[in-house]
């Protein structure tokens, strides 16, 4: 079991081999377990799942992603580069060693404290009476690590050509939604998402680089899969934006409660934005 443990999960971390089968699948029962926990706990305190809601999770979702990419810019030595130029606050990463590469800094241990840092912000303030106050912590947390990661920027032609690529996908995917009478701005958002972690992903590994002669590798495994068709990740764009349009057309015919529906709907935005969020983060920061 030691062994079995140390191949599948230990190892993928410290090697930076990305992801298997074996812990993918282990991860996706875990992560769907824990989201059935976490929407009867939500339902247990009464608080409403509703468009605003989803909205307030959203500085959260960027808070995991743009911590992760300050790991990556320590890990790749981007954050040593910009210390020696000057910044105070790359100094300030580097000798706190907060974010060193860890368990509790990379995935799944970086998503892993978002999300009960998010849990403790939802039910707290919700106890408090103030959900109002749920998104402002969240933007406050988040805007306190893109600080840190700021200065690192500086691919932006190659930013605007993946968030280009996104908004053609998440036009289209809108499009049939309206087509089929069920537009829907969470809707929308979701493919945009989707899109967007799609037209990233392309960008970062066939586009930016072989520009700039670094090679980059997408760690999913059926991600992996769909970018050995035309041997490019353009197809992998392609099927994100038709699954997401897909999945949101399947939810809003078949779920009825509506809570249910904005709530899946969540799940689903957190697996695009995240991982889409990292991408372009990492590549805006050469990491």
């Amino acid at each position: 079991m030691a062994g079995f443990i140390d191949d599948y999960f230990i190892s993928p971390i410290w090697d930076k081999t990305g992801y298997n089968a074996i812990n993918t699948l282990i991860y996706a029962v875990i992560a769907l377990a824990a989201a059935w926990l976490i929407y009867k706990g939500l339902k247990r305190e009464k608080i409403a799942i509703d468009e605003k809601f989803v909205l307030s999770i959203i500085p959260f979702i960027l808070l995991g992603s743009t911590a992760r990419v300050i790991t990556d810019a320590v890990d790749t030595g981007v954050m040593a580069l910009s210390a020696g130029a000057g910044n105070p606050l790359a100094s300030f990463v580097l000798n706190s060693h907060i974010y060193d590469y860890s368990y509790l800094t990379v995935t799944p241990g970086i998503y892993i404290v978002t999300g009960l840092i998010t849990l403790a912000a939802v039910f707290g303030f919700n106890r408090m009476r103030r959900p109002a106050l749920i998104a402002p912590f969240g933007l406050v947390l988040w805007l306190s690590q893109l600080i840190i990661l700021a200065p690192l920027l500086q691919f932006w032609y190659f930013g605007a050509l993946a968030l280009m690529l996104a908004l053609v996908g998440a036009l289209a995917g809108s499009l049939v939604l309206r087509q089929l009478k069920m537009p829907s701005r969470v809707g929308s958002l979701v493919i945009f998402a989707h899109a967007f972690d799609g037209a990233a992903t392309f960008v970062v590994i066939n586009v930016f680089g072989p520009a700039v002669g670094k090679q980059y590798f997408e760690q999913h495994v059926l991600s992996r899969f769909i970018g050995t068709i035309g041997d490019s990740m353009f197809s992998f764009f392609v099927v994100k934006v038709a699954v997401a349009t897909i999945a949101m057309v399947v939810l809003e015919k078949e779920s009825e409660d509506k809570q249910e529906k904005l709530f899946v709907a969540l799940l689903l935005l957190i697996f695009g934005l995240a991982p889409g969020v990292r991408d372009l983060l990492r590549m805006l920061a050469g990491a």
